[in-house]
């Protein structure tokens, strides 16, 4: 007796349980960089490194603020696409475009991206100077 009038109170306190649908969430998703697959040419005669756009998305206002090459460890930069600042190139950024980024010092590269309302970067590519010994294989 007792569980019959246990499993009839559960199933009616359990009743609406799931079965409403809930409304859309407001809630946005994060923003983050577009997908853009890079190549690294060392150029050691010119001391800099030309990055290119191989694949991926369009690099535009509405997904990024800012696309720019940095030298780890300084200061050195190199805007691609900017809204605030003149870059090397315009938006949209697409598949082959090419920028030339002076090294001095450092060997080391970052490419930073910044999200469209400016508050958020991500690293979407690093590359490494390869050494003496890497560009003879």
């Amino acid at each position: 007796m007792f569980r019959r009038s246990f499993l009839t109170g559960a199933s009616a306190a359990l009743a609406g349980c799931g079965l409403a649908p809930s409304g859309p969430s407001t809630e946005s998703y994060p923003e983050s960089p577009p997908n853009v697959f890079l190549s690294f040419d060392w150029r050691d005669a010119e001391s800099a490194v030309d990055v290119t756009f191989v694949r991926g998305n369009h690099v535009t206002p509405d997904n990024t603020a800012e696309l720019l090459v940095r030298s780890a460890e300084s200061d050195r930069a190199t805007v691609w696409v900017s809204r605030e600042r003149d870059g090397e190139a315009e938006y949209p950024l697409t598949p082959g475009a090419t920028l030339r980024h002076s090294l001095g010092e450092t060997a080391d590269v970052r490419v930073v991206w910044t999200a469209p309302d400016g508050t958020n970067s991500a690293l979407v590519a690093a590359a490494d100077r390869p050494t003496s010994t890497e560009r003879e294989r």
